[in-house]
């Protein structure tokens, strides 16, 4: 019995290393996003009112009635010293807003902040993700450094190809990482 036992680890890691492999090789040539990843699992949303727009990618929400400053999970907008291309994100970001949203937090960030992916409810009553919105609009682009899943990679494909927003017009406003970097 223990003869069976110990061959059985050789297969067993054989497998497990097949399978890193195999995961590692269709990360590298399909790119990140690619692979789906729901992120459902996250913390339960809450119910909060909508306080301020910060920019394309920030918000300020009031839940149970503490303050709350929110960054947009897997996004990054134009900034607002990035001329009209922060102020047409915010006001995208303020438009689509309702004035109640859920709040699903992931994180928190290194300047403390709750990331999260927030929905609003649509006039037919169903959720719609902020985040994802900004992304099909041509107003943000995706943070693929934070970000694995596919839905926003296809958003942003879709919204290059239709030349919407941002991907109308070359520039630094298209990522705006880079332009952080630089000033």
């Amino acid at each position: 019995m223990r003869f069976w036992r110990r061959g059985r680890r050789p297969v067993l890691s054989s497998l497990l290393i097949t399978l890193a492999i195999a995961g590692a090789w269709a990360i590298e040539r399909w790119g990140p996003g690619l692979i789906p990843i729901d992120w459902s699992f996250a913390a339960p949303g809450r119910l909060c009112d909508v306080d301020r727009v910060l920019d394309g990618d920030s918000l300020r929400l009031v839940c149970d009635g503490e303050s709350v400053e929110v960054r947009l999970h897997c996004i990054d907008a134009p900034e607002k010293g990035q001329g009209s291309w922060g102020n047409r994100s915010r006001a995208h970001l303020k438009r689509i807003a309702t004035a109640r949203v859920e709040m699903r937090p992931i994180e928190t960030d290194r300047f403390g902040r709750t990331v999260a992916e927030v929905y609003a409810a649509s006039a037919s009553g169903e959720r719609r993700s902020l985040n994802l919105e900004q992304v099909k609009q041509g107003q943000a682009a995706v943070y693929s450094r934070y970000c694995e899943e596919s839905r926003f990679f296809r958003a942003e494909r879709t919204a290059r190809a239709e030349s919407l927003g941002i991907w109308s017009t070359p520039g630094d406003h298209q990522t705006p990482w880079v332009y952080r970097r630089r000033h």
